[in-house]
This record gives structure tokens, C-alpha cells and sequence, in this order.
């Protein structure tokens, strides 16, 4: 009778929190408390500390995994999609009958990330935890991770400094590393296209990306003929264009009328590393300066509405790529959009896809049989081709996650993925 029980309130869970989920304002960490299960309850940091280096006693036979998300202050957003990725991953993988506890803690503006990292790591119960979200965070944990050997996994960390810092250091996101190389990758040897052209942002994520993409470029034996950046206040971007070869008409109808030939683009491409809206006001403008019937290529800031919005018929045919494709045909990630929509009424994003793909891959670890921190962190490394929502990822020696990613593009109007075939 007691399992029946259980069972009950296990599958009456999703309608209850789907219920609780329904209004538009964001929930807190007492309002999560008082509508998760008890395995899943928010909790703030505790003020009183074991003695170095001491882990407190086991007290149960359930395993913990710890949780650290900002669910309160500014990044209050970012920490609730993440936290309900990994509720529905919890709720997807996981079943009554697993000794599993999630221990959620409320990281705020992120100044009390090592406390809380080290408050869970004193409890020999807490086998790994899922977060810090934010990069600086994360370096600043892998202190606290070594001296406990504990497997710290983020799910949104993306600069490249993470990489190797840490044995216990681990992330499941979309790095810009990644995206630049991959975007290389597929430029020189899909689609043939050699020679490069790159606007970019004077950002230090952007940075970052284009010289992933530029380095990844020539060691394949690319060429970069041009390199301008622009800063995120311009609108106009004359000065770029016209440095890449643009040219206005009037300028072009003397060059003809003078019966010369304009001089030919150097370049087969061009590849623009910025947000959604300065790469929407950045594509009317290359065809006012003449410079079109070439490939653009971009990274995942595109996948949005306002890059269609802002540039119009311009973005057709624009190649970008992300981590995650809400209307991708596959079966894993249709069950995910599926069941995010049941359980909070509203569409996913990457950063909940790639928690719940990041809670899911420690869930099967313990499901294989993983008992302690030494155990997950083993798995993690010898994690291969894990069939995730946010893509297939494998975990390299450095911690980071090698992912496939989707490649996508405008076509009448509407973002589309590029089948395998095209």
C-alpha cells in the first residue's frame, strides 16, 4: 500500500507543478519550496561550518546531489531556467524507488558560490553538484572542488580559461571555443568555402569566438584576408563594409561609366561574430554597399526572432549554429519541448536544455552504479556519445564537453535546421 502511494504522488507530481508553474511570476526560493518534493527543496546556505577539511558523518542512505543556481537577485532568470531543466530531468529520469536527494541552493548574485560549494562539500552524502552557471564562478570553485574531490559540473560556463584548471572541473555548455571551431569545420570542409572576410564585436565573448574560428580556419588551411571589428554601439557600419570592399552605387557607377572593371572580392565568405541585432543591421547594409551572393556565416546569437525582425529578407540563407534547435524532428528533443510546455507552460532554451542535460548524464551515472565522488567523476571522464536534448556529448580529459551542434539558416522568413543532406 505505502509503494502504491508513492507511486501515486510521483506521477501526480508533473499536474501539481504544472499547476504551481502557471503564473507568469518567477518563483523564489521559498515559493520552490513549498511546491518541489522534499528531494528537490531550495535551501539557503547554512552559517554554521564544520572544521576544515572535515565532512560531516552520513546521516542517510539516500545519495545527494547538490544544486547551486542563482534563484534570487539579478541573474534570478538565468537561475530559474536552469533549475527547471534539471527538475524535469529529475522528474524524467529519475523514479520513487532511487535513494536520490537534489539539494538546491541559492547562490543570489553569485559573492557566497565557495561557501555554498564547500557547506555541500563538507556533507560526505553531496556526491557532485550541478553548477555555478557563471564562468568566473566556476574558476573560483575549483579550489573548494580539489580539496574535496568533488565533481562540479556547469551547465552554462563558456569561456575558454575553464578548460584544465581542474580535475574535478567539469561542463556541459556550449563554449565559444566550440562554436568557432565547429563553425570552421564546417565551413572549409562542407561547404568549401576557403577564405574569409570577419566583422566582429568588440566583446570579449565575440573575441574569444573569432579567433577560435580564425585559428581553426588556418590550421586547416584557411585564409583571413580581412579582420574589422565594431563596437556594440554602432548602427552604422560604413567604415567596416567599405574596408572589406564595399562600395556605393554611385561610386560603382563610375568605375562602369568609366569602362573599368570593379576589382573582384578576395575573400568566398564572410563570417559576422555579434549579437542578433547588430548582425540584423549589419546585412541590409553589405547589400547597399554592394556585397551580396556571398555566403554569411554566424554563430548561435542568431537563433533568435529579432535577427528575422531586425534583418529581414537580408538573413535568408544565413548559416549559423547552437547548441539546441527547439523544432529539431529529434525524438529526444521533441519529448523534451513536450514535457517542458506540460510542466511550465512556456518554450525551453538552451541553458534548460543543457541542465537537463547535464542533471540526466549524472543520473545515469548513478544508475550504472555510481556510489561515491570518485565514481561520478570517473564517469564524467569516461562519459562517450551521451544522446543529450542540447546534442551527442562526450567528455574530453580537460572536462569540457565535445558536442554535435545544430547547424541552421533563414528560409522564408522561419529559422530551419540544415538537414544532413544539404
Amino acid at each position: 500500500m505505502i509503494k502504491v502511494k508513492l507511486l501515486l504522488l510521483y506521477f501526480c507530481f508533473p499536474i501539481l507543478f504544472f499547476l504551481s508553474c502557471a503564473t507568469v511570476r518567477p518563483l523564489d526560493s521559498a515559493t520552490l519550496s513549498s511546491v518541489l518534493p522534499a528531494s528537490q527543496r531550495v535551501e539557503k546556505s547554512s552559517s554554521q561550518f564544520l572544521p576544515a577539511d572535515k565532512t560531516a558523518p552520513s546521516t542517510s542512505k539516500k545519495i545527494k546531489i547538490g544544486c547551486i543556481l542563482p534563484l534570487s537577485g539579478k541573474n534570478i532568470s538565468t537561475g530559474q531556467r536552469v533549475l527547471e531543466g534539471i527538475q524535469l530531468a529529475f522528474n524524467t529520469f529519475s523514479t520513487p524507488n532511487d535513494e536520490l536527494n537534489l539539494i538546491v541552493r541559492d547562490s543570489e548574485d553569485e559573492v557566497s558560490v565557495t561557501n555554498l560549494l564547500e557547506d555541500l562539500a563538507r556533507n560526505e552524502d553531496v556526491i557532485a553538484v550541478i553548477g555555478p552557471l557563471f564562468s568566473k564562478s566556476v574558476i573560483a570553485s575549483a579550489r573548494i572542488a580539489d580539496k574535496y574531490k568533488i565533481p562540479v559540473f556547469s551547465p552554462t560556463a563558456s569561456l575558454s580559461n575553464i578548460s584544465n584548471i581542474s580535475p574535478h572541473i567539469f561542463r556541459n555548455s556550449l563554449t565559444n571555443q566550440l562554436q568557432g571551431e565547429v563553425l570552421a569545420e564546417y565551413a572549409f570542409n562542407h561547404l568549401n568555402l576557403k577564405i574569409f572576410a570577419i566583422l566582429y564585436q568588440k566583446e570579449s565573448y565575440a573575441i574569444e569566438l573569432k579567433n577560435a574560428f580564425e585559428d581553426k580556419l588556418k590550421s586547416l588551411g584557411g585564409e583571413i584576408v580581412f579582420s574589422e571589428p565594431f563596437d556594440s554601439e554602432q548602427n552604422d557600419f560604413e567604415q567596416q563594409i567599405t574596408a572589406i570592399g564595399g562600395i556605393k552605387d554611385l561610386d560603382l557607377k563610375k568605375i562602369t561609366e568609366s569602362g573599368e572593371s570593379r576589382q573582384p572580392l578576395t575573400y568566398e565568405a564572410i563570417f559576422i561574430q555579434g549579437t542578433a541585432e547588430k548582425v540584423g543591421l549589419i546585412l541590409p547594409e553589405l547589400a547597399y554597399y554592394n556585397i551580396s551572393d556571398i555566403p554569411v556565416l554566424g554563430s548561435n546569437g542568431l537563433n533568435s526572432p529579432d535577427f528575422i525582425r531586425i534583418g529581414g529578407k537580408y538573413t535568408e540563407g544565413v548559416i549559423f549554429i547552437d547548441g539546441f534547435y527547439i523544432n529539431s524532428e529529434k525524438a529526444e528533443v521533441r519529448k523534451f519541448v513536450e514535457r517542458y510546455r506540460i510542466f511550465y507552460n512556456k518554450e525551453p532554451d538552451i541553458l534548460s536544455a543543457q541542465s537537463y542535460d547535464a542533471a540526466g548524464i549524472i543520473l545515469n551515472i548513478i544508475k550504472n552504479g555510481a556510489r561515491s565522488r570518485e565514481d561520478v567523476k570517473n564517469g564524467l571522464l569516461n562519459l562517450k556519445e551521451y544522446n543529450g536534448v542540447s546534442g551527442i556529448t562526450t567528455i574530453k580529459p580537460s572536462g569540457d564537453s565535445d558536442k554535435s551542434l545544430y547547424f541552421l539558416t533563414v528560409k522564408n522568413g522561419k529559422i530551419v535546421e540544415i538537414s544532413n543532406e544539404q
